[in-house]
């Protein structure tokens, strides 16, 4: 049980990730469960941060 719950926050992380590297607002965070929305916002500011340092362009 604990692996699935830790694979769906890896998700909703990589999904932020990924949504902030497309461009996406952070107002567009899809989920609805507080747990799951502390992952994706925290993979969007993970990718917002190195966006700022270049790594992307």
């Amino acid at each position: 049980m604990k692996r699935q719950k830790r694979d769906r926050f890896e998700r909703a992380h990589s999904k932020g990730y990924y949504a902030a590297i497309n461009g996406k607002s952070s107002e567009e965070c899809p989920f609805t469960s507080l747990e799951a929305r502390e992952h994706w916002l925290g993979g969007w500011r993970e990718a917002k941060t190195e966006m700022g340092k270049g790594y992307f362009t």
